[in-house]
């Protein structure tokens, strides 16, 4: 048996700039994220044929069949057709935080996943093919509107810069705080749990389609992903300053896609800033998931207490500096 560990992540700016249709006509994207304590776990292993199924697969469903082309998941038929594997397969999935939260975690689950068919094969494969490859199943072959982040943020782990450049290729900058308040910035962010799901492709395939005229837009949330890993290694930086980048950039990134934001979630937001919160902005592509608020330590009683009210509770998620591992090979 094989398992990987893969974390989920935080996107801090840059976020739809990592999408083909930006960085293919506009040079590159640029993508600031963070991995956190949260994770997806995947186990492979050798069915026996004692089982009456070829492959046996548990995840949210169960899946029970004699052709791997039969396999309802996605990502699992197109990573084990992918891999060429033509094995009886067990495969089981467990995760930390429901689906389509924002916190990428089709692309955790992807990337593990593949990390675990390439153990399973007795392949080691770089960090770099397993971010790529990933991107490739989701984007290329099953035709996701999804971009890069969350795959090379899974895979690589840690505080990153990433750059997705028109050629491809992409720039992975560690940013490595020498000020130890740039971790107490981090570590203002609380996470509401919105109580709703959403399907991303919903919201993409609007910013997609509108990649023209957002071009303005995305060209100033590139150019704060710059100004974020920029902030993290300044001397004077404070929580404040912090939370107004995310205030701005959840500004613009509301006006990409009607889905991206809701009365709602605006009334849950300007709440949490009326009892003293900074900022902050909805993960992923919006629409539902997390609502991630940056407060003041002592601010952050009345920010919970205000959101509490309104029946939404707050999550402090630690970070992670691994991307996807193998934890376990028996």
């Amino acid at each position: 048996m094989i398992i990987s560990k893969t974390p989920l992540r935080i996107s801090l700016g840059g976020g739809g700039t990592d999408l083909p249709s930006f960085y293919k006509n506009h040079q590159y994207g640029a993508v600031l994220s963070t991995t956190i304590n949260k994770y997806i776990y995947v186990a492979v292993k050798s069915h026996s044929d004692i089982f009456g199924e070829y492959t046996r697969l548990n995840y949210s469903e169960v899946e029970k069949v004699q052709d791997h082309d039969k396999i309802k998941n996605p990502i699992i038929r197109e990573c084990i057709n992918f891999l060429n594997i033509d094995d009886r397969l067990f495969i089981n999935t467990v995760a930390d935080i429901p689906g389509s939260s924002g916190l990428g975690s089709s692309s955790s689950f992807c990337v593990g996943l593949l990390n675990a068919l390439y153990k399973f094969k007795g392949e080691s494969v770089s960090t770099g093919r397993l971010a790529e490859e990933s991107a490739h199943i989701e984007i290329d072959i099953l035709n996701r509107p999804i971009g890069k982040q969350d795959h090379y943020a899974c895979a690589y782990g840690g505080l990153n810069y990433f750059e997705f450049k028109e050629n491809e290729t992409v720039t992975v900058q560690p940013i490595i705080p020498s000020n130890p308040k740039a971790y107490d910035i981090l570590d203002s962010i609380t996470a509401y749990w919105l109580k709703h799901s959403r399907n991303s492709a919903d919201v993409l395939n609007e910013q997609n389609n509108k990649h023209k005229e957002n071009a303005p837009l995305l060209y100033k949330m590139r150019d704060q992903a710059k100004e974020i890993r920029d902030f993290l290694s300044k001397e004077d930086i404070s929580i404040r300053d912090f939370g107004k980048i995310l205030r701005i950039g959840w500004d613009m990134k509301k006006q990409l896609a009607s889905a991206i934001s809701t009365k709602w979630i605006d009334d849950l937001y300007e709440t949490a800033l009326a009892a003293g919160a900074e900022g902050g902005k909805v993960a992923g592509a919006g629409g539902g998931g997390f609502l991630l608020v940056v407060s003041d330590p002592n601010k952050q009683k009345n920010v919970d207490r205000a959101l509490r009210s309104m029946g939404y509770n707050g999550y402090k998620f630690q970070k992670e500096t691994l991307g996807t591992r193998i934890i376990a090979v028996d």
